[in-house]
């Protein structure tokens, strides 16, 4: 093994185990930071790291949820659920706050749970609005992440500067930046590689995370580093289908957040690709970069309003459905699957809307819905029988 291969194991190994690290050892592995959580690429990071405080993004845990169903009915989202059932434990005690996002009505009713669960806990609501092309919607986003700004201050008893806001948001485009450019590399990759890589971004403080990342886009992009051994750990093993010459189905992944590896390596167990994404917890976070000229506010405002619209906003001037098959085309993938929370009514809804257009175009498609337990033998029986129909096809 090489050096540069060496150095290719510790970097995604470090990637890995930051993904499997229990939220309660964070303090010990990061010292000297003070984490906040947050939910949603709709919560401004760069506002948050400017406080001094590292964003953390709050995902499902792997223990099966038992203390929430005292707070929250049985058809609620698993990952509303989880990140209940692990604060309620007592796991996400070492936050220095919580912000929500104003998206669907679980998490709505979450953030008032939250605030009377832990009355001492800081916890934020950004109400980012919906319609995205109303000409009130620009001043009233720039109002509202002023109004963050501000309540941010009175946590931590000094003021946020516009050359704090403006640096963080340098420090988050060069994240965007690298990320665009590890996904520009990810045939050198396994999906759940991928995915670790990028995952791991919304655990560690932004400075170590760009640091690791920027190493690695440097010796993915050197020539011939393209065949990585085997990482330890759960489900970030490197199979057959990225050995060179490979030409299995590609598959594009739709949904909203994946936390959870056993599907990326159940694709790749059965000889497929993950070519492309249109995730939250993937391409979709660190799309479009935010202008660095002018007021930071203003230009985080923009971003916001810009860039592509989840599920839970509207703009008329964009189609998903187009959209997708866009990426579809850009990424020459041979179907689409969609991972979708169970519950999850935005991203139901815009399923609804967006097969009729893959159906229209002939796009093979799959759905397949997470709960906290996951359905591994299902999953795997409908991926087989969805590659072997694109197969005949």
């Amino acid at each position: 093994m090489t050096a540069d291969h060496r150095r290719l194991t510790q970097i995604l190994g470090a990637f890995a185990e930051a993904q499997e690290t229990p939220y309660p050892n964070w303090p010990d592995r990061y010292p000297g930071y003070q984490a906040m959580g947050y939910f949603c690429t709709y919560v401004p990071e760069e506002i948050i790291h400017a406080a001094g405080v590292v964003p953390l993004r709050i995902r499902s845990g792997d223990q099966t949820p038992s203390r929430a169903d005292a707070h929250l009915q049985s058809y609620t989202c698993a990952l509303c659920r989880s990140a209940l059932d692990q604060s309620l434990r007592g796991d996400l005690g070492f936050l220095h706050g919580v912000v929500f996002p104003h998206t669907c009505d679980t998490i709505q009713a979450l953030t008032d749970i939250w605030r009377m669960s832990f009355p001492g806990l800081y916890v934020e609501t950004i109400v980012q609005p919906v319609r995205l092309s109303s000409p009130s919607t620009r001043p009233y986003l720039i109002a509202e992440l002023q109004r963050f700004r501000h309540s941010l201050e009175e946590l931590i008893g000094q003021e946020i500067s516009d050359q704090a806001i403006s640096a963080s948001i340098e420090l988050y485009n060069e994240k965007r930046r690298l990320l665009a450019r590890l996904y520009d590399l990810r045939d050198r990759l396994t999906a759940p590689e991928l995915f670790a890589a990028t995952g791991a971004g919304f655990i560690m403080p932004p400075q170590d995370y760009n640091q690791l990342l920027g190493e690695l886009v440097e010796l993915l992009a050197e020539e011939g580093v393209s065949i990585l051994p085997s990482l330890p750990g759960r489900g970030w093993g490197r199979v057959d289908p990225h050995q060179p010459g490979f030409k299995g189905p590609g598959l594009v992944l739709v949904g909203a957040v994946l936390d959870d590896p056993a599907i990326l390596t159940i694709v790749e167990e059965l000889g497929a690709r993950i070519v492309g994404d249109d995730l939250c917890t993937g391409s979709r976070y660190f799309a479009q970069p935010v202008e660095t000229d002018g007021d930071p506010i203003a230009a985080l405002a923009d971003r916001y309003l810009n860039r592509r619209p989840c599920p839970a906003k509207y703009h008329p001037d964009y189609e998903p459905g187009e959209h997708l098959l866009k990426l579809v085309s850009d990424s020459q993938a041979d179907g689409v699957v969609f991972i979708l929370e169970k519950f999850c009514d935005p991203h139901a809804f815009d399923y609804a809307m967006v097969k009729e257009k893959l159906d229209a175009a002939a796009v093979p498609h799959l759905r397949l819905e997470i709960e906290h337990v996951p359905a591994l033998g299902q999953w795997r029986t409908r991926l087989q029988a969805f590659l072997e129909m694109i197969k005949q096809e």
